[in-house]
């Protein structure tokens, strides 16, 4: 049920299954939380085109409204009709992020993305759970869309800003996203940057040392950075630069590293190493 380009868990492929095949009132729904980075945007695309059908993303921020959800006037068009230009009345509406879903969901299979939700006002998740409790989209002068519930998956992902609101958490699957083993972050790194394997093994053991004894939480994708700079490096100095550049957000973290730029440098100069793949 997700993409072949997308690398899953374990537990991936069952919360896949709990948006797809599990008949539920109202709409199917996971909030997913982790470190930036694990992959939460990357599956709800997987899920989306595994589906067979579109992704619709929203990205929340603190200006976030119910307009932005649901319908909002378009001052342009209302504009232009105010100087004679010839428009419906309708035309001068603007489809919200669950108005675009409900009706896409009628035609083909939805994931609704509200990508970091967390920075969105308060005030949002009330109209959130409202819509996820019933399918349907009211508008201002009494109009009532309906949403395929059966066709529409919400992925809402979180970085902790702010705790959502205890009933949408009860309302929707919670999924604590972690990251891929690394055996796995491995693999991937090898087909994305062709890079040796020893250097590969020691930037993924880094990475995890930092995750568990440091402040700060490098990525998958921080990790394919540092292997494809190091392609411009000239020495260990470099190196660390580098290292310091793509693994560190918090200088006290520096003592997690040991020796990884001596390491890496040894690892990429033993194996003739001058370019990687900077695609």
């Amino acid at each position: 049920m997700l993409a072949p380009w997308y690398t899953p868990r374990p537990s991936d492929c069952l919360v896949a299954r709990l948006l797809t095949e599990r008949a539920d009132d109202g709409v199917r729904a996971c909030i997913i939380t982790g470190a930036p980075g694990v992959g939460k945007t990357s599956f709800a695309r997987a899920l989306a085109e595994g589906m067979g059908g579109r992704l619709i993303e929203y990205y929340a921020h603190h200006w976030s409204n119910d307009e932005d959800l649901f319908v909002a006037v378009d001052p342009a068009r209302v504009a232009a009709i105010a100087g004679g230009h010839d428009m419906p009345l309708s035309k001068t509406y603007r489809r919200g992020a669950l108005l675009r879903a409900t009706l896409l969901s009628r035609r083909m299979p939805v994931v609704l993305l509200l990508d970091e939700w967390d920075k969105s006002p308060e005030h949002c998740d009330a109209l959130l759970l409202e819509f996820l409790q019933s399918g349907v989209v009211h508008g201002r002068h009494g109009e009532r869309w309906c949403a395929n519930t059966r066709q529409l998956a919400v992925v809402i992902t979180s970085n902790g800003l702010r705790e959502l609101i205890e009933p949408l958490q009860r309302r929707c699957f919670r999924y604590e996203m972690p990251y891929l083993s690394p055996e796995i972050e491995a693999d991937v790194l090898r087909k994305a940057t062709g890079a040796p394997v020893g250097a590969i093994r020691l930037v993924v053991k880094a990475m995890n040392l930092i995750r568990a004894n440091g402040r700060s939480s490098p990525s998958l994708q921080e990790g394919m950075m540092l292997l494809r700079a190091m392609a411009l490096a000239n020495g260990v100095n470099d190196v660390r630069l580098l290292v310091r550049g793509y693994l560190l957000k918090d200088a006290q973290d520096e003592g997690a590293l040991g020796d990884l730029p001596v390491l890496l440098w040894g690892e990429w100069k033993r194996n003739g190493c001058k370019k990687v793949s900077l695609a």
